[in-house]
């Protein structure tokens, strides 16, 4: 691989963690029923493959939607977020986990919260690949706190297993640091 990425997680580590939330999932929620199945909601299009690995590991009755909540310029935060899908569906007296691919400065996540608790979900939850605590907002740093967390990163920007940067580089099958600025060499 070039000098522009560096390997953080390996995929059957994350494969591994994987396993190890979906067990711990399962056992938090092993009252859930049938008639009221845990509703996993997807954010698009970064968490699709974490997603789909864990609710396949899941042991409880499960369904999942998707939500897109963008938010991100390049390696930049861009504003505050905004729903492009998902803002709407129904959670009222749902037990709902948000699965996420990375929660870093924590505004996505406390916009998907605060809309669906608003909208009378029984208990929301986040699960989340990825946690960048050290880029929490500060007014963020006590209300947006994942309850399943795959691995805590420092402040690094990160690529593969679904992460992007500008669309590029979400099918690596590592979790790897991007660094922009390496010499790639010749251009193709």
């Amino acid at each position: 691989m070039s000098e522009r990425f560096t390997i953080l997680k390996t995929n059957e580590e994350v494969s591994r963690r994987i396993d190890e939330l979906a067990a711990a999932i399962s056992a938090d929620y092993c009252d859930i029923t049938e008639e009221n199945p845990l509703l996993l909601l997807c954010t698009l299009r970064g968490a699709v493959f974490f997603a789909a690995d864990l609710i396949r590991k899941l042991t409880v009755p499960s369904e999942i939607n998707f939500l897109k909540v963008h938010s991100y310029q390049g390696t930049r935060p861009a504003g505050s977020p905004i729903f492009d899908l998902g803002e709407r569906i129904d959670v009222r007296g749902r037990y709902v986990l948000v699965v996420e691919d990375i929660v870093d400065t924590g505004q996505t996540m406390d916009t998907v919260i605060r809309n669906f608790s608003d909208k009378g979900a029984a208990d929301i939850r986040i699960c989340t690949m990825l946690d960048k605590p050290s880029r929490r907002y500060p007014q963020l740093k006590e209300t947006v706190v994942p309850d399943y967390i795959g691995f805590e990163i420092p402040d690094l920007f990160v690529v593969g297993w679904g992460l992007d940067y500008d669309e590029k580089y979400r099918l690596l099958p590592d979790i790897m640091v991007y660094h922009p600025d390496a010499e790639e060499g010749k251009e193709q």
